[in-house]
């Protein structure tokens, strides 16, 4: 199983928001039209609310990257960009089983 993460930093009157985006079609639907896709999670931390990272889990590396290729990753990312006060940072993880 491949895990891309991408951790954002906002400011914290702008976190329901992008919770309600997160949750909503227009995001969770797009995600998870892809193949490959497992699951999502958005996590927010408890001790810092500026910080959230959004997860996405995938059956394959090419999974997740035929997902980003596609374009609709940086169009989801575009979504939330007037939320966050730094740029995104992705991360990919394998999942040994």
């Amino acid at each position: 199983m491949w895990i891309r993460m991408t951790r954002v930093k906002m400011d914290a009157e702008n976190r329901e928001i992008a919770r309600d985006l997160y949750n909503s079609g227009e995001v969770s639907g797009v995600i998870s039209e892809h193949k490959g896709y497992r699951f999502h999670h958005l996590l927010e931390n408890v001790d810092d609310d500026t910080e959230s990272i959004s997860i996405t889990a995938w059956n394959t590396e090419a999974d997740a990257l035929s997902y980003e290729n596609s374009g609709a990753y940086a169009e989801l990312v575009g979504k939330f960009m007037a939320l966050m006060t730094d740029p995104p940072v992705l991360s990919s993880y394998e999942v040994l089983e």
